[in-house]
């Protein structure tokens, strides 16, 4: 039977699997033929990639870092998770020690080569781009995921009722980093109703009390979307304000207009991306000197 090419992405965010689109897609077209992924719960890779032409196979797998005691445990719950599949290479782009101590004891049990290089970068792309260029695989830097529209003909009803211009908020980054002041949100969503019929203001279910004082039937919450609904509302929105995270980086490939809010615990990922031209970023540390060139651009 013919081995397969794995690659295994250590990175816990939707973001993150937005920025490996293209090392996927080279790792594929070098070996030509579809990739087994290891990706974190958290990235929503199965859905992300579901019907994807250059992946075979999505194995979500919890790749955090344990507590010390739960260590041993969780390197057998990896080196079970990947004795599953036979392969002959795994592209690993992360960096950490236990990940490749579970590499170590998987090779004892069947050979493979694995291929990783320490992180020379400091943002994503620019490493898995010196990754491809240090093993001499040829780059297609293409970030058109091309995420199959697989939502139900019920979402798609309910979501064609509510009126257009769409506009799109998202108050949340994986870790809630980045915290935008109750009276802050007040204003841009005030802006924003001037000219756009519904706004939909994305957060996750554990925080969806944030949005507890707006009560307004043209203020959509997602907290209860899956991610393939909020790329289909994204694709169909004009602009988007938040966080930089998961949804700004699906803006930013659907070439939508962006004012993306960070701090110094981020990393602006999605300044990497192309089209960099329609992104506009506050230090939400900063906000107060900066509002008004905020509120003015929406």
């Amino acid at each position: 039977m013919q081995n397969d090419i794995a690659i295994f992405i250590s990175a816990k965010g939707l973001g993150d699997i937005i920025f490996h689109y293209p090392f996927i897609k080279s790792i594929y077209k070098h070996h030509k033929k579809k990739i087994i992924l290891f990706a974190n719960k958290s990235t929503k890779a199965d859905l992300i990639f579901r019907n994807n032409k250059y992946i075979k196979k999505v194995v979500l797998i919890d790749s955090r870092r344990p507590k010390k005691i739960l260590y041993l445990s969780k390197i057998i719950f990896i080196v079970i998770k990947l004795y599953k599949f036979n392969f002959e290479k795994i592209y690993y782009t992360g960096n950490h020690r236990w990940h490749k101590f579970s590499f170590k004891i998987l090779s004892i049990l069947k050979p493979f080569r694995l291929i990783s290089f320490k992180k020379d970068k400091k943002f994503i792309i620019p490493f898995l781009n010196s990754y491809l260029k240090k093993i001499n695989i040829t780059n297609y830097p293409d970030f058109n995921i091309n995420v199959k529209e697989n939502v139900s003909k019920s979402f798609k009803k309910k979501i064609a009722r509510y009126k257009k211009l769409w506009a799109f908020v998202s108050i949340d980054t994986s870790e809630d980093q980045i915290n935008i002041p109750n009276q802050l949100l007040i204003k841009i969503i005030k802006k924003l109703k001037r000219k756009y019929k519904t706004i939909f203001i994305n957060t996750n279910k554990q925080n969806s009390h944030k949005l507890n004082f707006i009560d307004d039937k043209n203020i959509i919450n997602t907290s209860s979307f899956n991610i393939l609904e909020i790329f289909y509302i994204i694709k169909r929105s004009e602009v988007y304000i938040g966080n930089e995270s998961g949804p700004s980086n699906i803006s930013a490939i659907f070439n939508k207009k962006c004012l993306i809010f960070v701090n110094k615990k981020v990393l602006v990922e999605s300044s990497k991306l192309p089209m960099i031209n329609k992104r506009k970023y506050f230090d939400i540390d900063k906000i107060i000197k900066k509002e008004k060139e905020l509120l003015k651009l929406i």
